[in-house]
């Protein structure tokens, strides 16, 4: 199964760990692939890293619009590097996954930092042989029409249109 947790509220990686623990729960293995999050900064890092069953890949350390020009050839070769992980999973001699998530991708789309077309030929792969979850803000049309499942995160509220900073614990 394709599933896309995409929009513009909050959610929709904490929805993919919560979706990592109950396969995990059921003897599953599972792997996840993150862009644009520090390593040990966000709080679900700290206990996936400790499980078993979980291969855990972070390429991107830093989202995009901290690191001034999005398109910038060291973005770029980091996305890429993830793109190689991906292609390795669909390798005959590849570990086999129960489920795959694919944190932030999304926005690798959007923003050009990977081809879509190869992402596509990816997934297309991948979710013959294993559940695939793809999360970010916004999807491509492709992704949409090719998904089992599509749950959009819609923000109705939210503290930092008060100055309110992100809460540790709650946002990272």
């Amino acid at each position: 199964m394709l599933i896309l947790n995409i929009g513009e509220g909050k959610g929709k990686t904490t929805a993919s760990v919560g979706q990592i623990i109950r396969s995990l729960g059921h003897g599953f293995k599972v792997c996840l692939i993150q862009l644009f999050k520090d390593n040990y900064f966000y709080g679900e890092q700290n206990i996936l890293l400790r499980l078993e069953n979980l291969d855990f890949f972070s390429f991107v350390k830093k989202h995009p619009c901290y690191l001034g020009n999005v398109n910038s050839e060291k973005l770029v070769n980091l996305c890429d590097s993830a793109m190689k992980k991906l292609m390795e999973l669909t390798s005959i001699n590849s570990k086999r996954y129960d489920l795959i998530v694919l944190d932030e991708f999304n926005v690798a789309l959007r923003d050009k930092l990977i081809n879509e077309n190869e992402f596509v030929a990816l997934i297309e792969k991948l979710s013959r042989k294993s559940n695939v979850i793809v999360t970010g803000r916004g999807s491509s049309k492709i992704l949409l029409d090719m998904a089992d499942l599509v749950t959009e995160m819609k923000e109705v509220k939210h503290p930092y249109k008060n100055g309110v900073q992100a809460q540790r614990g709650i946002e990272y």
